[in-house]
């Protein structure tokens, strides 16, 4: 599964992405997703230097709605926007901005299959020269994509560690174009980052009073997913407690053997602030009294390690012992 053809070949053979590349509702038009360096996609038509291809993937239910507008039947719903993958719990292929419509294709589980036809730029299929820099710089984390759901920023090697002074009054967004943040009381120094058109991003050291401080400060858990998947066998057996974000109710089918067939488990993300999916073995008696859960609420929990990961998905499985209190 991925990033298909769409109209008359351009190509013989499909192609990988080599940079995040927005996927657009008509050239130069309106952004629909971020697609994620790597995606494998098949030219199609070309026009405006822009080349159309069709989108095809999964992504989480709970996060779409029905919304019958010109000839679709599914917009995102997430705020912020949502991952969509080749897989159920598969490869990244891309972010959907808030809004955009889809076609529904099937669905399993608590997933389901979108696709959409729609255009890149074509210079999203040339490789970026790199970046001279006095030290090696990491390649960014595929994390970057919520924050490029609404616009796709870019290295910029003048700006890089380069630090520079916002005037009183700036008003700081969130995105390009997006919502007020914070206005400048004082002249401020400020690191700048990525650049986006006429935008630029950046970061500001300053110290808030930890009682304005809204939402849980979270450790780093003492086992996380990252652990796991480095040493698959040395965790298991051990419990820990994590805290994670309800995605859905869910029954353990032949795809994940490690789990008795028809078992319950949650879908779940975490362990916070982590963003990977987790299955969470529950008792009967634990799924009744877990139904009222909501997609995205949190709870803390202790559980034991069961897998690092499923057969076939780099997919923890866990056994809920106990809610942590408050839950």
């Amino acid at each position: 599964m991925g990033i298909a053809l769409a109209g008359n070949l351009l190509a013989q053979a499909p192609v990988r992405l080599p940079q995040v590349t927005p996927f657009l509702r008509e050239p130069n038009g309106l952004r629909l997703a971020v697609l994620a360096a790597g995606s494998r996609i098949t030219p199609g038509r070309v026009s405006n230097d822009h080349i159309e291809i069709t989108v095809q993937g999964w992504i989480i239910t709970s996060s779409t709605r029905a919304d019958r507008r010109d000839g679709f039947d599914l917009s995102i719903s997430a705020a912020g926007g949502e991952n969509f993958r080749a897989a159920p719990d598969g490869e990244l292929l891309g972010r959907a901005v808030t809004g955009a419509l889809f076609n529904r294709v099937s669905a399993r589980g608590g997933w389901t299959q979108i696709r959409r036809t729609g255009w890149i730029p074509r210079a999203g299929l040339t490789p970026r020269a790199p970046a001279v820099a006095t030290r090696p710089q990491p390649a960014p984390p595929v994390s970057t994509l919520r924050e490029s759901a609404g616009a796709v920023p870019r290295a910029d090697p003048d700006s890089a560690e380069r630090q520079a002074t916002l005037r009183a009054g700036v008003v700081v967004r969130g995105a390009p174009d997006g919502a007020a943040l914070a206005t400048v009381a004082s002249a401020t120094t400020v690191t700048l980052g990525v650049r986006d058109r006429e935008w630029v991003k950046v970061t500001i050291d300053g110290w808030v009073r930890q009682s304005d401080v809204s939402g849980l400060l979270m450790p780093r858990p003492a086992i996380t997913a990252a652990m796991l998947r480095d040493s698959p066998e040395k965790y298991v057996g051990q419990t820990v407690d994590w805290r994670l974000q309800f995605l859905s109710h869910q029954k353990a089918d032949e795809l994940r053997p490690e789990m008795p067939l028809g078992h319950p488990y949650l879908l779940a993300r975490g362990p916070l602030p982590e963003t990977g999916f987790v299955y969470v073995l529950v008792s009967k008696d634990q799924a009744e009294r877990l139904q009222g859960l909501k997609p995205l609420d949190e709870l803390g929990v202790m559980v034991t390690v069961r897998s690092a990961r499923t057969r076939y998905l780099a997919t923890p499985v866990v056994e809920l012992v106990r809610l942590g209190p408050g839950n």
